[in-house]
């Protein structure tokens, strides 16, 4: 095998690796809060797959990756999203304060009611708050169905939204 033939076999195995890695790394930055990339290395290499800091690094700024404020002034690595569906946290803050009109737990699920036509909008500002209690919305036209885990996320949810918008619900 000469030089060039060798490199091509190396590039080869290398843009594998790399896609799988990537791959993992998304996978994991979807699933979980992961605050550093020591931590983020350890999962990955938990999963057999071997990985340097430096090409971490590499592969956080290639795939678009970056930190955002999580709770107790810790900041967590979140996956890049399109930008017609970024909401500054403010506006969506202000989504869920102005048309929140009710709320109520039905064991592990939240029913949560906003005027007509507002419901998508209010879905889509608790989406990308990415709480912890919140596993998925599906939202209609004024009522929005809340999946979380078990009832008592169900409950912290609904503490939540209280707080937010100043309003206590049953």
């Amino acid at each position: 095998m000469n030089k060039h033939s060798q490199a091509r076999a190396t590039a080869g195995r290398t843009d594998a690796g790399a896609i799988t890695r990537r791959q993992l790394i998304t996978d994991l930055i979807a699933r979980e809060r992961i605050g550093s990339q020591a931590e983020l290395g350890r999962l990955i290499r938990g999963q057999g797959v071997r990985v340097t800091q430096a090409t971490l690094s590499r592969d956080l700024k290639s795939l678009g990756i970056g930190k955002v404020p999580a709770r107790e002034g810790a900041y967590v690595y979140v996956l890049p999203s399109a930008p017609t569906e970024l909401l500054d946290r403010h506006r969506q803050r202000m989504e869920i304060e102005a048309f929140v009109q009710g709320v109520k737990a039905v064991k592990n699920l939240v029913l949560l009611h906003t005027p007509p036509g507002n419901a998508t909008g209010v879905a889509r500002a608790i989406d990308l708050m990415r709480w912890a209690e919140v596993e998925g919305t599906i939202a209609g036209d004024d009522t929005i169905l809340i999946v979380t885990r078990t009832a008592r996320r169900a409950g912290a949810f609904i503490r939540r939204v209280a707080e937010l918008t100043g309003r206590r619900y049953a």
